[in-house]
C-alpha cells in the first residue's frame, strides 16, 4: 500500500504545467456541466410546485369571483332598502376600491422580497471551487 502511494506522488510530482492545466480544464467543464444539471432540477422542483399551486389557486379564485358577485349583489340590494339603487351601488363600489387598493399595496411589498437565489447550486459551486483551489495548490507545490 506504502508503495502505491509511493507511485502516485512520483507520478504526479512528473505532471507538467501544461498537463496540470488541461486536468484543471477538464475537472472545470465536468464542474460545470453538474453544476448546470443541478440548477436545473432545482428550478424544475420548484417551478413543478409553484404550478400546481397556480392552478389551484386558478380554480379557487374562478369559485371565489361567483360568490363574491352573489354578495356584491346582495349588498346592493340590502342597502337599496333605504337608499336609492344608484347610491347603494356606489357605496358599495367605493368599498370594494379601498379593498382592492389595499390588496395591490400587500401584494406589491411581497413581491419586492424576491426569488431566493439557488442555494444548494451555489453551495456545491462554492464547495467543488474550494476543492479544485486546494487540489491545484496541492500538486503545484511538488
Amino acid at each position: 500500500m506504502a508503495r502505491l502511494s509511493e507511485d502516485v506522488q512520483r507520478q504526479t510530482r512528473e505532471l507538467s504545467a501544461r498537463e496540470l492545466t488541461a486536468q484543471l480544464g477538464e475537472q472545470l467543464s465536468r464542474l460545470l456541466k453538474d453544476e448546470i444539471a443541478l440548477a436545473r432540477a432545482e428550478i424544475f422542483a420548484s417551478s413543478r410546485r409553484a404550478i400546481l399551486g397556480g392552478g389551484l389557486l386558478a380554480a379557487a379564485a374562478i369559485l371565489g369571483l361567483g360568490v363574491w358577485g352573489a354578495l356584491v349583489t346582495a349588498a346592493i340590494a340590502g342597502i337599496a332598502e333605504g337608499l336609492p339603487i344608484w347610491a347603494s351601488a356606489l357605496i358599495i363600489a367605493a368599498a370594494l376600491g379601498v379593498l382592492a387598493g389595499a390588496g395591490a399595496l400587500i401584494g406589491r411589498a411581497r413581491l419586492t422580497g424576491g426569488v431566493p437565489p439557488l442555494r444548494m447550486t451555489a453551495d456545491s459551486v462554492r464547495k467543488e471551487i474550494g476543492e479544485l483551489t486546494a487540489t491545484t495548490a496541492h500538486r503545484g507545490q511538488r
